[in-house]
């Protein structure tokens, strides 16, 4: 996602001026941000959201149903929700700068740097694992539709490393449990920034014993991220609500819930 400067010093102003809020959000930057997430979650899951509406209505044949439309709907309105959580964010901590430390209000060349620097942070380094995650997380989803759709013939899931692992996903190598087992609610890939780990469907397989299971999974999930205990096919989510951004301040419960008065399209 590219902002010119100009782009971020206005940006920057109407935060100093007062015109720009973390109850007043900019609406230019939550669509950018969602708009850059987004073709993360259609790349990972292999088509946009209007044309999968458009291949629905029209009764085109391809590899995706009704399913795969309602999941990725879910997904689509997550992101959404998240980019307006991470303007929030960052509105949020730049408000914060607007004043030193004796409560004196900062000029705009004082409270310019350091509001950069988050901008930055935000935008630049966060945004871009945030969208790696995005194609993980959809490429998981859906996966996890076919898997469902499959699971009479296809009824056992095995975890992949695919070489070498981390600490997270080392233990959970090899692992192997049904479909239904309820460890994929949390250890379904991904299990950490830029994991690669997979699961392969088998028709036949030798089931993991529980205790090694349990043992394996307790160590796995020790060191795992709250972000990541989770399965975006099941949850129809990219980023859970553990996610940092979604934490917000009793008194603006209501505020957050309601997306934090920022629309969500219908179309892309």
């Amino acid at each position: 996602m590219k902002f010119s400067k100009k782009q971020i010093e206005d940006f920057i102003k109407k935060i100093h001026a007062g015109e720009i809020t973390e109850y007043d959000l900019p609406e230019d930057l939550y669509n950018s941000i969602a708009d850059y997430l987004k073709t993360g979650i259609y790349k990972g899951y292999g088509i946009n959201f209007d044309k999968l509406v458009k291949n629905i209505n029209e009764e085109i044949v391809s590899n995706f149903d009704e399913s795969d439309l309602e999941l990725l709907s879910e997904l689509r309105d997550n992101i959404y929700m998240f980019s307006a959580a991470k303007t929030f964010q960052q509105v949020k901590e730049m408000t914060e700068k607007l004043v030193d430390e004796n409560g004196t209000v900062r000029s705009f060349s004082d409270f310019k740097k350091d509001a950069k620097d988050i901008f930055y942070t935000y935008n630049n380094d966060w945004l871009k694992s945030e969208h790696t995650t995005a194609i993980g997380q959809a490429q998981s989803a859906v996966k996890w539709n076919s898997i469902e759709k499959q699971k009479d013939i296809l009824p056992y899931l095995v975890y992949d490393t695919i070489g070498d692992a981390c600490d997270i996903c080392e233990p959970l190598n090899g692992i192997t449990a049904k479909v239904d087992d309820p460890i994929w609610n949390t250890i379904m890939p991904l299990n950490h920034f830029n994991c690669r780990c997979i699961v392969q469907q088998s028709a036949e397989a030798d089931l993991t014993p529980d205790d090694e299971k349990e043992s394996s999974f307790n160590v796995a999930t020790k060191n795992m991220n709250a972000v990541f205990k989770m399965n975006a096919g099941k949850d129809g989510v990219v980023f859970d609500k553990s996610h940092p951004y979604f934490s917000v301040p009793k008194a603006d419960k209501t505020f957050a819930q309601n997306n934090f008065n920022l629309p969500i399209p219908k179309k892309d």
